[in-house]
């Protein structure tokens, strides 16, 4: 009887350790995939890394850089025409965010926040050298906070998803 007892007890065992291992290697796919999902390294059709935001995130980033795209555009202007306070002021102004984007930035990759306070960083330096420097240097450090621009949209497109707090 004991002997029935330890066989039944082994098989009894083995199934139950049967089913908690294809459990696990279930849960673990599962994981796996939901891994996948959330860190999302994906690139689009043309090469770049997919960010994923919801639709208030990406409007807002959008938002951001049309401010970009117009201060460069008032700077640039106002370094041709040699206008200092007109570039001062417009760089100042960029140099700051509205403090509207923290939940966008801890959304975002690393690399993606970084070339953003690098940007920022520029019209800081653009606005603080305006009254004094060289115009062709004041140019130069335009340029350079444009590449930062290129090299944004070359390396990144912000993808819209359903954001889940809306079901």
């Amino acid at each position: 009887m004991k002997s029935a007892l330890a066989i039944f007890g082994w098989i009894f065992f083995g199934l139950v350790m049967g089913v908690g291992l294809m459990r696990f290697m279930s849960t673990e796919a599962d994981l796996t995939e939901l891994a996948a999902e959330t860190a999302r390294p994906e690139r689009t059709a043309d090469g770049r890394l997919a960010l994923y935001y919801t639709a208030d995130d990406r409007a807002h980033i959008s938002g951001e850089m049309l401010g970009f795209l117009q201060g460069l555009q008032t700077i640039s202007m106002a370094v041709a025409e040699e206008d200092r306070e007109t570039i001062r002021d417009a760089a100042g102004a960029l140099r700051r965010g509205g403090g509207q984007g923290q939940a966008v930035q801890q959304k975002s990759p690393e690399g993606f926040r970084m070339i953003g306070r690098s940007l920022r960083q520029d019209f800081g330096t653009i606005s603080d050298m305006a009254m004094t420097a060289d115009m062709d240097d004041l140019q130069l450090a335009v340029s350079d906070a444009m590449g930062k621009c290129a090299a944004c949209h070359g390396s990144y497109k912000a993808v819209e998803v359903e954001d889940p707090a809306a079901d």
